[in-house]
Parts: structure tokens; C-alpha cells; sequence
């Protein structure tokens, strides 16, 4: 039977050399950390995180406690940053059993960014009966105007949280603002902002983590004096922007159909919903079983092309649901025959980021909303092997 979905084809080889791009541009004693969070972009949490301990990632970072669940049933190893922060207060203090169950693993990092949190949260562990303290992190908002303590209370906070005997302060984190925009003023003095409030607690813990940089900061900035990197967008190939384009990456997906039927259009026809397009000639159209639903945009229709071959066939009508139209008078396609609707070709016009640029977006977007009904797909050499 011609299958009734798409697949996204994910290419190990690709993964691993795009991490050692920023192995080679980093220095030694900077980890790298696998930002994994929203299905690994979109690319399938279940393909991907068992290949990271392979290629050169010591930390996985997720958002979310429901997240890192999921990521610690894919590798029993790495330790696991969840990087949205706890937030408890009186009438939440107690911590649901999903997350006692999680901190047992003894690989969990929680997120505190204020006093009460961090309070409640070692009253719990202890009557958890916990012997070995949770490490924590602390995020700190430097600019962005997100998540994160204020710079000035930062102080506070962590002599707070070494004072708890139930919690131990691991690291510390912030976010860039403008991480994509090479050498912008607000990196500088973001980072230099950053540097000066944990130096005194870096030099009383020369083991504490800082760690700032996501994927543009650290190609753009290449800087070594933190101690790991996030990287997120990059790894996946996609560009953290396309106006200062990483040029060594290479997508790791690629999304491909079949044809799954054909239809002979006299001049005249009115093709998908509102018929935005007629056709001017006597046609060919075949069928595709991919659609907004599983993250090809609505946005692309009448605008966007697959390729059969080295054929471009032109997307022709709405883009709908389930399924996407495509003019093949011109080819010998028929069905059964497969073709590519989002290219890992960094230079096509149909890779990820310059489809989410058609679309006004950004790659991030597109790849995160790719559907769970495409077949996640993975091709992977010896060497990549878990």
C-alpha cells in the first residue's frame, strides 16, 4: 500500500558534523550542551537524543519537567537542564509526584530564579528524606526582560540558596537578546554585565557552570571564558539567522510523500479550496499527502515547489489540511513516485529556513511545527551508534 503520510527523513552524519563545527570553534573546556526542548525541534525527540551522547554533547537542556521526563527515559546518562524555572508558593509548595519520581535519577537540574522557590524547594527534599543535595541552576535576566532574577538581586539569591542544605547552586545562566546579530552593543554589554556579577561566586567555586551562549552567540561571539554553550537551532542545521548565516551547518531533515493519485484537468479547472488556481492548459496534477497539519504552511500555496528528481513541480491551490497539489504535466511522475517537500539542502529554495523566510518566519517556527504524523525516519552509520 502507498503510504498515506509523510516521512522526515533525519540524517545522523549530518547531526554529528554539525556539532563538530562548534567543537573545533570552541575551546576544550567549554561543554556542549543538546538543546532538546519542543521534540528536539520538531525533529523527534525519540531519534534524536539517543544519538547525543555520541557526538560530542555532555548536557541536555529541555523547558519544561514534563520534557525532561521524557528525555530521561531516552539516555540514562546525561545529566538533563530544565531550564524553565521552578515556581512555588505557599499554596503550590508541595511538589507533584511526577517531579519527586524525576529527581530521584540524581541527573535532573532544576531552574530556581527566587528566594521562595528555592526555600520550598529544600523543605521538600528534605522531607523527601533526600542525603545529597539537588543541583540547581539560577538564571539571571541581563536584558532579555524574560524569565529570569534581576541583576540586582542576583546577590541575594545565591547566598540564599548555599545557605539551603538540601539544594546546591551548580550554575548560573542567562539569555541573549540579540544573540543572532553579530557583535551587537547589547551582547557586549549583556555579557559583560553577566561576567562582572558571578565573578567573585566563580572564584569561590571555580567549578560552578556559567553558560550563556545559545547557538548564533556562540558562532557569532566564539567566546571561551563561560563553560558551556546551549546549542539549539544550529545543531538541527537551521540557521539562527539568515542575514549572518552559519556556512558549515547542514539540515538534518529533510520531509518527503509519494503520489498518491493524479488527476487529468481539461483548461479551465479549478483546483483546492476557494480554487485559487485554474489551470491554463491541459494538466497533470498529483496528489500529496502532506499539509498544514503536519507543518508544510498554508502559506506556500500557489508559491512554493517539491522536486520529483531534479524536477520542480509547482504547488498549485491551497495548501489544505491533509494534502498539498502539485502541476506534474511536464514530467513522467505517476503514482507511487516520492518527492521532496522540504529540501536538507542548505542551498535550495525549499530547505527549512528559506521556506520559513518565504512564509515571513524563521526556521525555529517551521521546524517546530512539523506534525506528529510524519515518520520520523533515521539514517545513521555505525560510528553514531548508541
Amino acid at each position: 500500500m502507498i503510504a498515506q503520510n509523510g516521512i522526515m527523513e533525519l540524517s545522523a552524519t549530518h547531526l554529528r558534523s554539525n556539532v563538530q563545527v562548534f567543537r573545533t570553534r570552541l575551546a576544550g573546556h567549554v561543554a556542549l550542551g543538546a538543546t532538546v526542548k519542543a521534540n528536539a525541534y520538531g525533529h523527534g525527540l525519540e531519534q534524536i537524543v539517543p544519538l547525543l551522547r555520541n557526538v560530542g554533547i555532555s548536557w541536555l537542556c529541555v523547558y519544561s519537567i514534563e520534557e525532561a521526563t521524557a528525555v530521561a527515559a531516552l539516555d540514562a546518562t546525561l545529566p538533563i537542564l530544565v531550564l524553565a524555572p521552578i515556581v512555588l508558593t505557599r499554596q503550590c509548595a508541595d511538589i507533584p509526584h511526577r517531579v519527586e519520581t524525576l529527581l530521584t535519577l540524581g541527573r535532573v537540574r532544576l531552574t530556581v530564579t527566587d528566594i521562595q522557590s528555592a526555600s520550598y524547594l529544600s523543605s521538600h527534599l528534605l522531607a523527601m528524606g533526600r542525603t545529597v543535595p539537588q543541583p540547581v541552576h539560577i538564571q539571571v535576566d541581563t536584558g532579555l526582560t524574560r524569565q529570569g532574577i534581576a541583576m540586582h538581586e542576583l546577590p541575594a539569591l545565591i547566598k540564599h540558596v548555599r545557605a539551603l542544605s538540601a539544594i546546591r547552586l551548580e550554575g548560573i545562566f542567562m539569555h541573549f537578546s540579540h544573540a543572532d546579530q553579530p557583535g551587537h552593543s547589547a551582547n557586549l554589554a549583556q555579557l559583560a554585565e553577566f561576567i562582572r556579577a558571578t565573578a567573585a561566586e566563580k572564584k569561590h567555586d571555580p567549578q560552578l557552570i556559567l553558560h550563556a551562549h545559545n547557538s548564533g552567540g556562540a558562532w557569532h561571539d566564539g567566546f571561551n571564558a563561560l563553560n558551556m554553550v546551549r546549542l539549539g537551532i544550529a545543531m538541527y542545521g537551521l540557521q539562527p539567522s539568515l542575514g549572518a548565516p552559519i556556512a558549515a551547518i547542514i539540515p538534518v531533515a529533510r520531509v518527503r510523500a509519494p503520489i498518491t493519485a493524479i488527476h487529468n484537468c481539461a483548461t479551465g479547472v479549478g483546483v483546492g479550496y476557494g480554487h485559487t488556481f485554474v489551470t491554463a492548459r491541459i494538466s497533470r496534477l498529483g496528489i500529496v499527502p502532506v499539509g498544514y497539519a503536519d507543518g508544510y504552511p498554508r502559506e506556500l500555496s500557489n508559491r512554493s515547489f517539491v522536486l520529483h528528481g531534479e524536477n520542480q513541480l509547482p504547488v498549485v491551490g491551497r495548501v489544505s489540511m491533509d494534502q498539498t497539489v502539485v502541476d506534474i504535466t511536464d514530467t513522467d511522475a505517476c503514482v507511487g513516485d516520492w518527492v521532496t517537500l522540504i529540501s536538507d539542502d542548505p542551498q535550495s529554495p525549499i530547505c527549512m529556513d528559506h521556506l520559513a523566510e518565504k512564509c515571513n518566519t524563521i526556521g525555529y517556527e517551521l521546524a517546530t511545527r512539523l506534525g506528529q504524523r510524519l515518520e520520523r525516519r533515521l539514517n545513521v552509520d555505525s560510528s553514531i551508534l548508541p
